[in-house]
């Protein structure tokens, strides 16, 4: 499994987010209601493989994106399901 952290808007209501996730074949695992970038919601997400997070990420910043950038983004977790 990878997880992923994003800086959501807050306009985007959870629900949506949710749906968004799940039509990229991705899950929310938890959200921060008030993260570090200006107050906007940060949520985790997660994925059984690498590209679907991959393709949010990249659907999110409006295009294909550099290996380093998604390296550190997208991150294997080691813990247990």
């Amino acid at each position: 499994m990878f997880t992923m952290q994003l800086d959501i808007s807050h306009e985007a209501t959870h629900e949506s987010v949710v749906e968004w996730a799940h039509g990229l074949d991705c899950r929310v695992l938890s959200r921060l209601e008030e993260g570090p970038g200006g107050g906007n919601p940060v949520y985790t997400f997660a994925s059984d493989t690498y590209n679907p997070l991959k393709n949010m990420a990249e659907e999110l910043y409006g295009g294909e994106l550099d290996n380093t950038f998604l390296m550190n983004k997208i991150i294997p977790y080691v813990g247990g399901r």
